[in-house]
């Protein structure tokens, strides 16, 4: 599949499922709640928007269990119509449980030690990598329950972007090509991103949906605290990405495909199993889901979102150097900003400075794109 196609998907499912995520998680839809809770918030019970997140945080990973028969059924059609080309259908098949039946024999040759050892070491990788992946995600959630979408998009892929570019150069992960170009070319977007962040308040206020107190002269934001504590917490956890890329590069790169499934399946149940000790014992997911049709958008979000999107990160990683994948965050933010224009546009007012930014951003980022997709592409 083309990497155009699959750094397209990248980006449009992680707006769906983004959008979906946070119509289900809005916290004007559950304020209610919280005022009618407040006696078991004393009591240091949470929230209902709180249990919402764990659920939806476990949902997230639950999706990922339905990449393992997608990834059978790929690999069984891309198998069958390669082996028609080369005519050695037979051959392929073999040579596949040959490759299986090796990592077996690898996993029970050896003394008993050693094969405790290596298995110690398969659990801490799997549990490394869980963890890092589980607080970049729940935190992801939790912010989205009190933050708009498009706050929780622009911290969480700025961050991202920072730290998977700063580790990949690092540990020498990325192509040392062009380094001073694209530098100048990343500070270009980020200061895109900085003029966009800092603009969107003006705009809010422009629009109506934010009020200046005339006695004091400050803004009226009954949410202010709870924007910055979701800004503060989603952008710091979301620095546990750039560990898990390069760790992830560095043990799964090379894994075969089988193996590969293996290990996501542990992964996802790694990862649920950390998120379960967080659910409450009185759960009303199914309850909320019910109500206002929030079951069609997690329906959505899932088939529409989270699957196409793991499954094209995975995919673009493979036919494409490891950087490429920072520029999605760059389109992320754009597309979500302009996905906002379009569904809210008679709540959005937009100044001439958010345009410069946003024109910033999209120049800097068709720049990486150009420059670090794959070579089989620029034709």
């Amino acid at each position: 599949m083309s990497a155009n196609i699959l750094w397209f998907t990248v980006v449009s499912s992680y707006i769906v499922q983004t959008k979906c995520f946070s119509r289900i998680l809005s916290r004007q839809k559950y304020s209610s709640y919280n005022n009618s809770d407040g006696a078991d918030n004393s009591d240091g019970v949470s929230t209902p928007i709180q249990n919402l997140s764990v659920q939806m945080a476990i949902v997230y990973f639950a999706s990922w269990l339905l990449l393992l028969p997608i990834a059978r059924i790929w690999n069984i059609t891309t198998l069958k119509s390669s082996a028609l080309e080369s005519g050695a259908e037979s051959s392929s098949s073999l040579n596949l449980v040959r490759s299986t039946d090796n990592f077996f024999d690898e996993t029970t040759n050896g003394s008993r030690w050693t094969r405790i050892r290596e298995r110690f070491r398969f659990c801490s990788k799997i549990l490394l990598l869980s963890i890092l992946l589980v607080i970049p995600i729940i935190s992801y959630t939790v912010a989205l329950s009190l933050s708009p979408a498009f706050d929780v998009t622009l911290i969480q892929n700025t961050s991202t972007f920072e730290i998977v570019t700063l580790l990949y150069g690092v540990f020498n992960i990325a192509k040392r090509k062009n380094v001073f170009r694209n530098f100048v070319i990343m500070m270009v977007a980020l200061m895109g991103i900085l003029i966009v962040s800092y603009t969107n308040a003006t705009c809010d206020l422009l629009a109506g949906k934010l009020s200046i107190n005339k006695e004091t002269g400050e803004v009226n934001d009954p949410f202010l605290f709870d924007r910055l504590k979701a800004s503060l917490l989603c952008g710091l956890c979301s620095l546990a990405l750039g560990p898990f890329a390069v760790l992830s590069q560095k043990w799964l790169t090379n894994q075969r495909a089988e193996t590969n499934r293996k290990t996501l399946f542990f992964i996802t149940i790694t990862c649920i199993v950390l998120l379960l000790p967080l659910l409450p014992k009185d759960s009303k997911f199914f309850a909320t889901m019910a109500e206002d049709n929030l079951g069609c958008f997690l329906l959505l979000g899932i088939v529409g979102g989270i699957v196409p999107n793991v499954i094209s990160i995975i995919m673009l990683n493979k036919c494409s150097a490891p950087e490429f994948i920072t520029t999605t965050n760059l389109a992320i933010i754009v597309l979500m900003g302009l996905s906002q224009w379009i569904c809210e546009s008679n709540e959005t007012f937009i100044v001439r400075w958010e345009v410069i930014g946003y024109l910033m951003l999209t120049v800097s980022g068709l720049a990486l794109f150009f420059t670090l997709r794959p070579v089989k592409n620029r034709n």
